[in-house]
């Protein structure tokens, strides 16, 4: 979409990022953290709308539970998985 039709207005970025929170807050309520969240797995449907794809490195997780598995895109990836720690799935 913005190859197509260049730099969106803010107002419509404003949009988008709020969807984009809502989605995540979502799975995150249902105890799945997505794990590779990038824009190529940003999709949008007819209406514009934004959908999360690509669920392949999500997993379950539990409050308060760390995950251990290096998982994702390098350059979206958070500091402390090159550290090789484990991390809160949410954060």
């Amino acid at each position: 979409h913005l190859v197509a039709h260049g730099r969106m207005a803010e107002k419509d970025a404003r949009r988008k990022f709020k969807q984009i929170v809502a989605a995540v807050y979502f799975c995150h309520c249902r105890n799945i953290v997505h794990r590779d969240l990038k824009a190529e797995n940003l999709l949008l449907d007819h209406n514009l709308n934004i959908k999360i794809a690509d669920f392949g490195f999500s997993n379950l997780f539990s409050r308060g539970q760390l995950l251990k598995t290096w998982c994702g895109s390098p350059p979206y990836a958070a500091p402390e998985l090159f550290e090789g720690k484990e991390y809160d799935g949410p954060k």
